[in-house]
């Protein structure tokens, strides 16, 4: 909620409105940070079973390093859905506060 100064302040229900978009926002973005989360351990734990002194070891070359790989592409969308969501909800917690 941006406005200059010689603008009225938002009103109660403009606010409102404001708050309700925040928390559907921060819905939609929780959603996605837990689906990145769930996918990036995923992948990292299916990392480790191709490790050495694990049974899969053997197959690293073939299929473990490919692995490795989808871990660390993984970690962007983990990464940049966390940050969204945290930012989304320091958002929410400031229009609940009043500060915006």
């Amino acid at each position: 909620m941006i406005f200059d100064k010689y603008q009225a302040p938002p009103s109660r229900e403009e606010r409102g409105g404001a708050k309700q978009d925040a928390e559907e926002y921060l819905r939609l973005w929780k959603k996605r940070a837990l689906y990145a989360t769930a996918a990036f351990l995923l992948s990292c734990a299916s990392v480790s079973v191709f490790l050495e002194g694990h049974p899969l070891h053997v197959y690293w070359e073939s299929f473990g390093k490919y692995l490795v790989l989808l871990s660390m592409a993984l970690l962007i969308p983990f990464v940049i859905s966390v940050g969204v969501a945290i930012d989304s909800w320091f958002f929410l917690r400031a229009l609940r506060k009043d500060k915006l």
